[in-house]
C-alpha cells in the first residue's frame, strides 16, 4: 500500500493557473493558522479552509514518544465512519499513514484506497497524507466520492501541511496520557417540531429560553432567523428548501444574539416519522459548551487567537460571495461585530472629495455628512485616504487630542471609537478607496488588533473592485431595463394603476421580466406581464421586442387568445431562424372593460395573476397554454370573468415565488398575506414596492420580478 506516493511533502507539480485557488489561499492559510494554538481547533479550521474543494475532512494523527504508535488527535468534518479509530495504530504497519511518516513522503489515493484502517461499509473517497516531519505525524484529508485530488488541490493541501508543521513544532507536546479524559456538564436540551410547510415551529420551554423567546409555544422561523447574525440569516434561509428534498438526519451549528451576548447553539434533528408527507422535522437543541471552560486558564490567549483566525476565514469566504459594495460592507461589519464593530463606511476620493460608496451600520444623517466632502479636511476617513495609512482612535478624548476642532460636539456623536483604513485597490487607474468601522464602546487597539485590522482592509481591497466594476455594470443594465419598460401607465377613473420592477441582485445584467399596461382602440384596458427566458442584454433585448409587438397586434384585435397567438409565431420564427439563440418566454394578458368590469384573459404559461374579492384572495380562473417560441400553432383560450367593485387584480412573475432560498408554497403563501393586507388596508403594505419588499424581506433576490396592481376606488 506504500507504492503510491508522489515525492516529498510540498513539491506535488502544480499545473493550473493560481486563480484555481479561492481568495482564502495559502498565503490566508499560513497567516491564518500562525494565530492557532489548540489541537482541537485546528482540524476545524483546516476544514474551513478546505472547503473551496468540497466536503474535505481532515484528521491529524501523531507519533508517541517513541515513535512505535500512531494517535489521532483532532478531527472535523468526517463521516464516523471516516474519523481514525480511538485504537493506536502500529507506526510500522503497511497504511499510507504509517508509510508517509517513515518514508517522508506524501501520498494520494482514491476509490476504495484507505489511508488507515476503516470499517468496510464505507464507500468511494478521494485520500491525501502529508507527513509533518518536525512533530513526526501526519495530515490527512478525505473527500467522499471516486475522483481523486487534482494536482492543484494536492499542492494547496501539501502548503496546508507545511505550515501545520511549522506551527507544531512551536507547540507543547501533546500529553498522550491526557488524550482520552473526557470532561461532563449537565446541559439544559429543548426540543422542538419544525413544520417545513407552514414555516411554523414549536418549541418547548427550554426551547424558547435558548433563543431569547417569551415563552413555550409555536412562531414562525423567521423570529429564529431574526435573531441570528446576518450572514449566518441568509446561509438558514437558503438551507430551508434544501431539508425537504433530502432524507436526514441532520445537524446545525449556530449562533443567537441576546441581550448576554452570542449564544452557540447545536440543533439535531430528522424527520417525524409520524407525518407522512416529511414535511415536518423534529428534534433538540442545546447551547455548545463555551470553550475557555473545557480548557486551563493558560490557554485563553490561544483560543482568542484562534477567533480571531476563523473570522478571517470567515471574512475572506464573505468577501468572495459579495457582489455589490453593500453586500462586502455588511458582510464585513457583521463578522466584524464579534470584535465590537457596529458600523462600516467605504468611501472613496472623486476630483477631491468623498465619494461615499455605501455604509452598514451608520445613521442616514451620518453618512450623508460624509459623502462629497473635501479630502483636504483633517478627520479620521479623511487622513486614511489622503495619506493612505491606519487611523486608530480609541477614545472621544483620543480624538480630541488628534483633531481638535471636534471638542465642540465630539461627545454627541453615537460611537466611541474608530478605525479608519485605506483599502488597497489592484485595478490600475482606480480611486485611492478606504472605510471606517466603528465601535459603540471603548476599544483598545493593540498591536495585533491593528494587525488584524489592517488584513481585514486586504480582504476588502481584493474583493472592492470586482464589486465597483459590478455596481457599474448592473447600473447600467437596470437602466437598460428600465428603458423598456413603460415610462408611465394609464390613467382611468376609479381605478389605480401602480407597477414595480425589481432586478436580481445576484447578477449583473437585466433579466427579462417585464409589464405593460395600455389603452386600446375600443378604450378597453389591457394588462401586460410576462417572463423571457435568461438573465442577459439579449434577453432584455428580447422582451423589448415581444412587448412592442404586443402593443402593435392590439390595433388588429383586441382577443387576448388572437393577441397571444400572433405574439407567439412571431417568437417561433425568431427562434427557428436563430436556434442558437432560441428563447421561450411567459405571458399573461388581462383585457378590462371600465364600465362593465368584465375581463377577458387567456396565458402562456405564466403564473396565475391574483384576485383579491369579498375579503379573499385566489387565482384569477383561466386556462393555461404553452409558454411563447416552442411551437409556431400553438391554440391559447380566451376566459371571461367578471370583477366584483371592490375586487383588485395583481398580475406578478415568478421572481417572488421560485426562490432558491424558500420553499415555493411558503413563497406563495407570502405573497398571498402581503397582496391581501395590502388590499385590506394595512399601513404597513400600502403600495406594489411594500408588497414585493415584505415577500423579500428575509432573502437577496435571485430573479428579476415585475408586478403590476390594479385597484377601485
Amino acid at each position: 500500500m506504500c507504492s503510491s506516493y508522489q515525492g516529498e511533502a510540498g513539491s506535488l507539480p502544480y499545473s493550473l493557473p493560481i486563480a484555481a485557488v479561492p481568495v482564502a489561499g495559502p498565503d490566508l492559510v499560513a497567516s491564518s493558522l500562525e494565530a492557532v494554538g489548540s489541537l482541537g481547533g485546528l482540524s476545524d479550521m483546516l476544514a474551513r479552509t478546505f472547503s473551496w474543494m468540497g466536503r474535505v475532512g481532515c484528521s491529524l494523527m501523531l507519533l508517541e514518544e517513541d515513535g512505535a504508535r500512531l494517535k489521532s488527535f483532532s478531527s472535523n468534518n468526517l463521516d464516523p465512519n471516516w474519523v481514525p479509530s480511538e485504537r493506536l495504530l502500529e507506526s510500522a504497519g503497511d497504511w499510507p499513514v504509517c508509510c508517509a511518516i517513515t518514508l517522508g513522503k506524501a501520498w494520494a489515493g482514491s476509490g476504495r484506497e484507505r489511508p488507515y484502517p476503516m470499517p468496510s461499509v464505507t464507500g468511494s473517497a478521494a485520500a491525501a497524507v502529508f507527513p509533518l516531519p518536525q512533530k513526526k505525524g501526519a495530515l490527512i484529508a478525505i473527500r467522499p466520492g471516486f475522483p481523486p485530488f487534482s494536482s492543484v488541490e494536492q499542492e494547496f493541501l501539501a502548503s496546508a501541511a507545511a505550515d501545520v508543521s511549522d506551527l507544531l513544532a512551536d507547540m507543547p507536546r501533546p500529553d498522550f496520557s491526557d488524550v482520552t479524559s473526557c470532561r461532563f456538564r449537565k446541559v439544559k436540551m429543548g426540543e422542538f417540531s419544525w413544520d417545513l410547510e407552514t414555516g411554523i415551529i414549536t418549541g418547548d420551554a427550554i426551547f424558547a429560553q435558548l433563543h431569547g423567546l417569551s415563552a413555550a409555544g409555536s412562531y414562525p422561523m423567521e423570529t429564529i432567523f431574526d435573531r441570528m447574525p446576518s450572514v449566518q440569516k441568509a446561509q438558514a434561509a437558503r438551507a430551508v428548501g434544501s431539508f425537504l428534498g433530502l432524507p436526514g438526519p441532520f445537524k446545525s451549528t449556530y449562533r443567537i444574539a441576546g441581550p448576554g451576548g452570542i449564544r452557540h447553539l447545536q440543533a439535531r434533528f430528522s424527520r417525524d416519522a409520524s407525518n407522512p408527507q416529511g414535511a415536518v422535522l423534529v428534534g433538540h437543541v442545546a447551547e455548545v459548551a463555551d470553550e475557555r471552560s473545557l480548557v486551563p486558564t493558560d490557554q485563553h490567549r490561544i483560543l482568542r487567537k484562534l477567533q480571531r483566525a476563523e473570522q478571517m476565514l470567515v471574512l475572506a469566504s464573505a468577501c468572495a460571495e459579495a457582489s455589490t459594495t453593500d453586500q462586502l460592507a455588511a458582510a464585513a461589519c457583521d463578522v466584524l461585530a464579534v470584535f465590537g464593530a457596529d458600523a462600516i463606511v467605504l468611501a472613496e476620493v472623486v476630483n477631491g472629495r468623498i465619494n461615499l460608496l455605501t455604509s452598514y451600520g451608520q445613521s442616514a444623517q451620518t453618512a450623508s455628512s460624509l459623502n462629497q466632502m473635501p479630502l483636504s479636511i483633517s478627520a479620521p476617513l479623511m487622513d486614511a485616504l489622503r495619506e493612505q495609512r491606519a487611523v486608530f482612535i480609541e477614545s472621544h478624548e483620543d480624538l480630541i487630542a488628534a483633531y481638535p476642532h471636534y471638542a465642540r460636539f465630539a461627545y454627541r456623536l453615537d460611537r466611541q471609537a474608530w478605525a479608519a483604513l485605506p483599502i488597497p485597490v489592484g485595478q490600475p487607474g482606480s480611486p485611492a478607496a478606504a472605510c471606517m468601522l466603528s465601535f459603540d464602546r471603548l476599544r483598545l487597539f493593540g498591536p495585533r488588533d491593528q494587525a488584524l485590522l489592517v488584513a481585514t482592509a486586504g480582504l476588502l481591497g481584493r474583493a472592492l473592485d470586482r464589486c465597483r466594476s459590478y455596481d457599474a455594470e448592473h447600473t447600467r443594465a437596470v437602466q437598460l431595463q428600465q428603458a423598456l419598460l413603460p415610462t408611465a401607465l394609464p390613467s382611468l377613473p376609479n381605478i389605480d394603476l401602480s407597477a414595480s420592477y425589481l432586478p436580481a441582485v445576484t447578477g449583473a445584467y437585466a433579466g427579462g421580466d417585464w409589464y405593460d399596461a395600455l389603452r386600446t382602440m375600443s378604450g378597453r384596458l389591457l394588462l401586460v406581464i410576462g417572463d423571457v427566458e435568461g438573465h442577459d442584454t439579449q434577453a432584455a433585448s428580447q422582451m423589448g421586442k415581444l412587448r412592442t409587438a404586443i402593443r402593435a397586434y392590439a390595433a388588429i384585435t383586441e382577443d387576448p387568445a388572437d393577441l397571444l397567438r400572433h405574439t407567439n409565431q412571431l417568437l417561433t420564427e425568431d427562434n427557428e431562424g436563430d436556434s442558437d439563440h432560441a428563447r421561450t418566454a411567459t405571458c399573461y394578458l388581462v383585457l378590462l372593460d371600465p364600465a362593465t368590469l368584465e375581463i377577458a384573459s387567456a396565458n402562456a404559461g405564466h403564473p396565475a395573476p391574483l384576485l383579491y374579492t369579498r375579503g379573499k384572495v385566489h387565482d384569477l380562473p383561466g386556462r393555461p397554454g404553452l409558454p411563447l417560441g416552442i411551437f409556431s400553432d400553438s391554440q391559447y383560450e380566451t376566459v371571461q370573468y367578471s370583477l366584483d367593485k371592490d375586487a383588485q387584480l395583481l398580475l406578478y412573475t415568478d421572481g417572488l415565488t421560485d426562490r432558491r432560498d424558500i420553499n415555493p408554497n411558503q413563497a406563495q403563501r407570502l405573497l398571498r398575506m402581503a397582496f391581501h393586507r395590502s388590499a385590506c388596508g394595512d399601513s404597513g403594505v400600502t403600495s406594489v414596492d411594500r408588497i414585493s419588499a415584505v415577500c423579500l424581506e428575509q432573502a437577496r433576490n435571485t430573479d428579476d420580478c415585475a408586478l403590476l396592481l390594479l385597484k377601485q376606488h
